[in-house]
């Protein structure tokens, strides 16, 4: 006969299993812990940055402006913006506490997660010990797998992990109300009914992904519980129809609405791919998005990711018709499988699903490790069940702690790479040379260190290796240059040359600005401002380039601007600044070049922009020479101070531009 456990350890048992979570939630703050201390990266500052709008969100009118004025996509992210509000409220600040609050995110997805697979497990029938371990060990495996790095420790990747927040809170909510089906229908309709538009809705306005919730409730409905049918019956058609067919309906009209766009065969500035040629490369991204997640490495490319070549063919390169056949095998091994093989069929279509708005039709850029965050969280589940099932529990355990070391170990390595904007520029240049934001940044750290020769060795060997003429390595060559003294006419006319012929790349302003500015302040000897100024003028010839409703158009008539004014040209820069904000209108804008003009002395140039920006207001033009934006107090105050100036009796003053 079997003794009674004795009191001892039946409270052991029942310490056992939230000690193994509190454990990994220690764990997971130990390996992430060197990754909170390093930098703000790329798009952080785009977002984050903002925060210097109007001096800091201080009331509630700039709250307003922060929270509601996001240009991170279509919704303008407002949950998110308010999230950052948590870790800062004016710019510049310390990167640290959104790396933290990320880092808490995640830990909250975790929890999530392993609370959503235990449900599904119960489903299943899985017994209860099962069901614990089977869950936590495949929520551990999620929570430290180095493939998350990016996500967590790029404090801008927030929106990210909310959105996936709520879509895990809103497939919580929405199982816990499908499980009530076969008992109380009425409660469970309702349970169904509040939580997928409440949590689609919250994970929308945190990133536009959230949309997806009802897809991926889909999923488990025709996997999971399509194996289950028997035990709970199937959902009301008419709920169906309006809580998930409806959504998907509209959500392949929007893919729609993108793939059949007369430029469709077309690639469309910044992007130097057709909408076709990203939908053939997207299959050979998924693949490697996968090699990286079941063979894991010590460090990836982080946020450095334009290296990815694009497919021109199915057999250009081959890869490209290997991966997706092997993408819609994948599908339809899991549609026809689902129901006796559903955790498998449901890690897979769950994945694919969480893959539809980003790497499908949208012309985002090819490849981001974040796109993978919510779409991995199944894939151990399957796994962790098959190792349950095939193996003793010792043999379990063993594995089990092995993986998680192996996937924890290989965390804090990444995260050690994020401690510093150094380490991770290198380690991204290492791991991929044919990355041009990758090789440029690291040339810049190069030679803002002093090693000269080594980054302009870094600068030409990515220019000679890299397809194609991008134009950032070749704009940061001639800076260096310039700095250098070493910039000489014939070698300026070679590369200008090149500049000219290109299609704009809108996010080149900065890098173009800061050349120009280099040749004002005279840094390059043997290069003049008249030579510069047919570099920009050229760009017009490209026919891509003159349309005058782009955004190519209002930045290179900025640049021909900029220069003329420096040249003295005084009614010519008027001319061409005029035809920039006719194209993209802007207030911010607008008060940018009316500072140029008033630091260079023209005050009734500037005053004139001035009464511009208070026309335009309401409309804001994103770019990247606007540092905070512009308020009515702003333009108002502005205008005093150069009429201050004009009635101010005049001094020696700085020589005009062209004197």
């Amino acid at each position: 006969m079997r003794a009674n456990a004795s009191p001892e350890s039946s409270l052991f048992a029942k310490l056992v299993y939230p000690g193994a979570w509190l454990l990994l939630f220690v764990v997971a703050v130990l390996v992430y812990w060197p990754g909170l201390s390093g930098p703000f990266m790329l798009d952080d500052f785009g977002s984050l940055a903002r925060l210097s709008d109007f001096n800091g969100v201080r009331d509630w009118e700039t709250f307003k402006a922060f929270v509601f004025g996001g240009t991170s996509g279509p919704t303008g992210r407002p949950l998110s913006q308010l999230s950052f509000l948590i870790d800062g409220t004016n710019w510049p600040t310390d990167p640290w506490p959104f790396k933290r609050t990320n880092l808490v995110v995640h830990l909250l997805n975790g929890l999530l997660l392993g609370l959503f697979m235990k449900k599904l497990l119960e489903v299943l029938q899985y017994e209860r010990t099962a069901v614990r371990w089977i869950a936590f060990v495949a929520t551990a495996c999620w929570l430290l797998h180095p493939f998350l790095v990016s996500t967590t420790l790029y404090a801008v990747q927030r929106m990210a992990q909310l959105s996936t927040l709520f879509m895990l809170a809103g497939m919580v909510a929405w199982l816990h109300g499908r499980m009530l089906l076969p008992r109380e229908p009425r409660r469970a309709y309702l349970v169904m009914s509040l939580a997928l538009p409440l949590f689609t809705f919250l994970a929308m306005i945190s990133k536009e992904n959230g949309l997806l919730l009802p897809v991926v409730i889909g999923v488990i409905e025709i996997t999971v519980f399509a194996a289950q049918r028997e035990r709970f019956g199937s959902l009301d058609r008419r709920w169906t129809g309006l809580f998930i067919a409806v959504p998907l309906a509209v959500l392949f009209a929007y893919l729609g609405s993108h793939l059949f766009r007369p430029n469709f065969l077309e690639a469309v500035p910044p992007r130097d791919y057709s909408i076709l040629e990203r939908l053939m490369t997207q299959p050979r991204v998924i693949v490697d998005y996968l090699q990286n997640w079941f063979l894991p490495k010590l460090y990836t490319t982080g946020v450095f990711q334009d290296h990815v070549l694009k497919s021109s063919g199915l057999l250009s390169p081959v890869t490209t018709i290997l991966s997706i056949v092997t993408v819609s095998g994948s599908i339809a091994f899991a549609f026809l499988g689902r129901r006796r093989w559903p955790l498998f069929a449901a890690a897979i279509l769950f994945y694919f699903a969480n893959h539809l708005l980003e790497s499908t039709v949208i012309n985002l850029e090819m490849y981001f490790e974040h796109r993978n965050y919510l779409a991995n969280a199944l894939w151990f589940l399957p796994l962790v069940v098959l190792l349950w099932e095939k193996t003793s529990r010792r043999t379990f355990a063993v594995v089990s702690v092995a993986v998680l070391v192996l996937l924890g170990g290989f965390t804090r390595y990444a995260a050690t790479v994020w401690q510093t904007e150094e380490g991770l520029v290198q380690a991204s240049a290492v791991k991929a040379p044919m990355s041009v934001r990758a090789q440029t940044r690291y040339a810049m750290l190069l030679l803002n260190a002093g090693l000269h020769d080594e980054g302009m060795q870094v600068l030409d060997k990515a220019i000679a290796t890299i397809p194609g003429n991008h134009p950032l390595p070749l704009i940061h060559k001639m800076t260096a240059m310039c700095h250098l003294q070493t910039l000489e006419p014939e070698e300026f006319e070679r590369i200008a040359a090149i500049l000219s012929s290109l299609p704009y790349d809108a996010r080149m302003l900065k890098a173009y600005n800061e050349f120009a500015k280099n040749i004002v302040l005279q840094r390059c000897p043997s290069i003049g401002l008249r030579r510069v100024l047919p570099m920009f003028q050229r760009m017009l010839d490209v026919p891509i380039n003159a349309d005058p409703s782009s955004i190519a158009y209002t930045h290179i008539k900025f640049l021909i601007g900029y220069v003329r004014l420096y040249l003295g040209e005084v009614d010519g820069a008027m001319s061409e600044f005029r035809d920039s904000l006719a194209a993209r209108p802007g207030a911010s804008y607008a008060m940018a070049m009316a500072a140029l003009f008033a630091t260079s002395g023209y005050p009734a140039q500037a005053l004139e922009l001035a009464d511009v920006a208070l026309t335009q207001l309401d409309t804001e033009n994103n770019t990247t020479l606007v540092g905070r934006r512009a308020t009515e107090a702003d333009i108002r105050e502005f205008q005093r101070s150069v009429r201050a100036e004009l009635v101010s009796p005049p001094g020696a003053g700085t020589p005009r531009p062209g004197e």
